[in-house]
């Protein structure tokens, strides 16, 4: 079964959460067995930040990972709104 992070990038909309995960260094907790849901937001919804704003947070790494992490929630969280990975 393909961890979250391979599904996440085999699904190819989430390139920019895929590359902001890995800069914040968290890709191993995404990979990592368990149960977890990923609030995903699509390449298409990075493209709406302000420009500037996706560069600069790939500098802040603290920020940055304080950002993502806030996105992952521990077991199996639904939402009709959102397109969610599970883990």
């Amino acid at each position: 079964m393909a961890d979250i992070v391979e599904t996440a990038v085999k699904a190819g909309t989430f390139n920019k959460l895929v590359q902001a995960a890995e800069t914040a260094q968290i890709l191993d907790t995404l990979k990592s067995p368990g149960s977890f849901t990923l609030f995903a937001p699509t390449d298409e919804a990075f493209a709406q930040l302000p420009e500037g704003t996706l560069e600069a947070l790939l500098k802040d790494i603290s920020k940055l990972k304080k950002i993502v992490t806030y996105h992952i929630a521990f077991g199996d969280v639904r939402s009709v709104r959102s397109l969610i990975l599970r883990w």
